[in-house]
């Protein structure tokens, strides 16, 4: 009776902790699919058209929809790669984090989405970053206060933030959404092709540098 009773207690204590959601996540973690998966669910959605059905195709895998082009959202850095893109406004050079993106750079990922090149009063998410040892030069998802998570009026203030760019675009989207099949953004290829073109880049330069007359190197 006492083995059953402690396998009862070892069990719910168990399930219990797997089912907290994780609110801090190390920096490193910020391209993990567990991570996110165990973090609260993001306030802002992008849910389109098609998102059922590439979901249901694809092992219950998140698809939010950006001009009629679908994102798996599999970590935070999925996430915010296509938050940069659908609110492209409420950023500060936004193709930074884009090269972070591609270039699978999670310390650039993170420090970016922390900084003050987020222009929005409350964040999409309810996460919080630790850096560890890493200095960021600002981090203000180092503590609570610019997330709404647990304050009905922030939380509809975030959602307010971001309802007017959605009423632009939500006619014209539908409208291609119900006329086109849609197109899935493909992660590794989209990589790929970009450290590609960067590596050609560089060695142009150093062709360049090297094909120099000696006086004027």
């Amino acid at each position: 009776m006492k083995k059953l009773l402690l396998s009862a207690f070892l069990l719910i204590t168990m399930q219990s902790l797997f089912s907290q959601s994780i609110s801090s996540i190390d920096y490193l973690k910020w391209s993990d699919p567990s991570m996110f998966t165990l973090s609260p669910s993001p306030i802002i959605k992008g849910y389109g058209y098609f998102s059922d059905s590439l979901s249901k195709a694809n092992n219950d895998k998140i698809f939010y929809v950006h001009n009629n082009e679908y994102y798996c959202i599999e970590s935070w850095a999925d996430y915010y790669y296509w938050f940069t893109l659908e609110y492209k406004h409420l950023f500060e050079d936004p193709q930074l984090y884009a090269y972070y993106y591609w270039s699978n750079d999670n310390f650039g990922m993170a420090s970016y989405i922390a900084s003050n090149k987020y222009l929005g009063k409350y964040y999409p998410s309810s996460i919080q970053i630790n850096f560890g040892n890493q200095p960021v030069e600002n981090n203000r998802l180092g503590s609570s206060k610019f997330i709404a998570e647990k304050d009905n009026m922030k939380i509809e203030e975030v959602k307010k933030q971001f309802q007017t760019q959605n009423e632009i675009n939500k006619t014209t989207k539908e409208q291609k959404q119900l006329k086109e099949a849609p197109e899935i953004f493909q992660k590794d290829q989209f990589r790929k092709n970009k450290l590609e073109n960067n590596a050609q880049r560089i060695d142009a330069t150093e062709t360049s540098k090297n094909s120099m007359p000696e006086k004027t190197r």
